[in-house]
């Protein structure tokens, strides 16, 4: 099964019962067993909007809350600063609250895990956190495997609550009109080919590829590659049996 067919469910839900159900089966597939996301939309300096999806422990989520942790989560403050995914190892968590941390998440079944994030052009920000209960060596290799498409996982579950969700209050979508170009390109990279490989499909250069998908990007308010292609599969802009 290609990441595109995994996906798909995704860009195809209506409703945030819809959202949890098939995230939970894609995160089953890809061999964790809880996941939780959560993004913020800076429409207030005090009273920023916030929507998270989980499927996390109850128990966790609620001590997590109640002891205020998101302020000294490093994965939180990580995923805050950048794009780059990070994997929960025991030096992420250095000092005394941060290991707390880790103990009782442990003891709540989120043994071992990664975190991801998506930042948006529209100026929110998202986080992903998959998480399973094996605490093991293998654990974390397996971890490692996935992770190129647990990030991807992430762009496509943010298009998908931007749309079902963010697009009905704080992130209204705009209507978004593609060059038969940049739809050609866009495609193309769906298919995991690179910017040279794209050039040589289509006969221009790597460079005029790049313009052309950052242009998309622009167009469609996100910052990355990935990010414009669930969006542009998301909003029925490119499809993927057109490049058949």
């Amino acid at each position: 099964m290609t990441n595109l067919q995994l996906f798909e469910s995704l860009l195809n839900c209506n409703t945030v019962e819809e959202l949890h159900r098939d995230a939970t089966a894609i995160v089953g597939q890809m061999g964790f067993e809880h996941f939780l996301y959560g993004v913020q939309v800076n429409t207030s300096l005090t009273r920023p909007y916030r929507f998270i999806l989980s499927c996390y422990p109850e128990a966790w989520r609620k001590r997590y809350d109640e002891e205020g942790y998101a302020s000294i989560d490093p994965t939180v403050s990580h995923c805050a600063k950048t794009s780059i995914p990070v994997i929960w190892r025991n030096e992420i968590f250095k000092g005394r609250k941060e290991a707390r941390i880790r103990s009782e998440a442990k003891d709540c079944g989120l043994a071992s895990g990664a975190s991801f994030s998506v930042h948006g052009g529209r100026g929110e920000a998202a986080m992903l956190s998959l998480a399973t209960s094996r605490d093991s060596r293998e654990a974390q290799d397996d971890i490692i495997a996935t992770m190129d498409k647990a990030q991807l996982l992430t762009c496509y579950l943010h298009e998908a609550v931007q749309r079902v969700v963010l697009s009905k209050g704080p992130l209204p979508l705009k209507r978004i009109s593609l060059t038969e170009r940049e739809k050609e390109c866009l495609l193309w990279a769906a298919e995991g080919k690179t910017g040279w490989e794209i050039g040589n499909i289509v006969n221009i250069s790597e460079r005029t590829v790049t313009f052309h998908l950052q242009n998309a990007a622009q167009k469609m308010g996100v910052v990355n590659r990935q990010q414009a292609i669930s969006r542009a599969l998301s909003m029925g802009l490119i499809e993927p049996c057109t490049i058949i």
